[in-house]
């Protein structure tokens, strides 16, 4: 699959001006999921900080729909790319600025967390980068 990577940094220069990004003081990574239904989009995750797991949802507090609307121009491009539509889109990242992305396409409830696998999926989600 053959994709801009100007879609990789605009995601992560979106990801970075996040509120709850911006107010997390010394984060280590983060991992956000986003959810993608026909006309809705959500998300959850997590900012590691040291020992500590800080749930977070991703949104620019100035701008709302700037990173929906990446995330859909973005989604758009894969389609065109390789003929799917991804359903969940998974955004790690550390704060040295490793990005890593990861699609699923036919499961909508891959990454999805709840009360049976909140420390799991939080575990589950931390990024490594080696």
């Amino acid at each position: 699959m053959n994709i801009d990577p100007k879609y990789i940094q605009e995601l992560a220069e979106k990801v970075l001006r996040c509120k709850r990004v911006i107010e997390t003081e010394s984060w280590d990574a983060l991992a956000f999921v986003f959810d993608i239904a026909d006309g809705h989009m959500a998300n959850s995750g997590f900012l590691y900080v040291a020992d500590k797991i800080v749930p977070a949802s991703a949104g620019i507090e100035e701008d709302l729909m700037a990173l929906d609307n990446k995330i859909l121009e973005f989604r758009e491009a894969i389609f065109e790319a390789c003929g799917h539509k991804f359903v969940q889109l998974l955004i790690q990242m550390n704060s040295a600025g490793k990005i890593h992305i990861d699609f699923e396409f036919d499961n909508p409830k891959r990454w999805n967390m709840g009360p049976a696998n909140y420390r799991a999926m939080r575990e589950q989600l931390r990024p490594v980068f080696n």
